[in-house]
């Protein structure tokens, strides 16, 4: 199953923890989750209460962490975004997580988001479930 993903920034982590709840309702054994893009990434991090800013402050590190005015050799390729693609090596481009009673078997603070650096864009994700 492939799910599509709208982003509303250049650097985003967007929750899509209930489209994969969804997706993967009632199944057993893992879900694998891949994210088909050199500029974006999946990760599990905090959300909910006691951590609705932990995204926002994740976004704000990876900014910080890959300064996009450094002299990216990328650039003289004609690409116009080489400092997405080390923040998408900064993630991961997809996770295992294993299905409990039908789910995914997060903890109670930890989400599912796709990690956009180049948007406003549409993503795809691909959802596998095996078992």
């Amino acid at each position: 199953m492939i799910l599509e993903i709208a982003t509303d920034r250049r650097t985003q982590l967007a929750d899509v923890t209930a489209r994969v709840c969804e997706a993967v309702a009632g199944a057993t054994g893992v879900v694998t989750l891949f994210v088909p893009h050199t500029t974006a990434g999946v990760a599990v991090q905090a959300a909910g209460d006691g951590a609705a800013h932990v995204a926002a402050d994740v976004e704000t590190a990876l900014d910080g962490l890959v300064d996009e005015a450094a002299p990216w050799l990328h650039l003289d390729e004609g690409d116009r975004n080489p400092w997405s693609h080390i923040r998408a090596v900064l993630t991961a481009s997809s996770l295992t997580i294993p299905l409990l009673d039908g789910r995914p078997a997060l903890g109670d603070h930890q989400a599912i988001f796709l990690c956009e650096f180049d948007g406003p864009r549409t993503r795809r994700l691909h959802v596998a479930v095996h078992g």
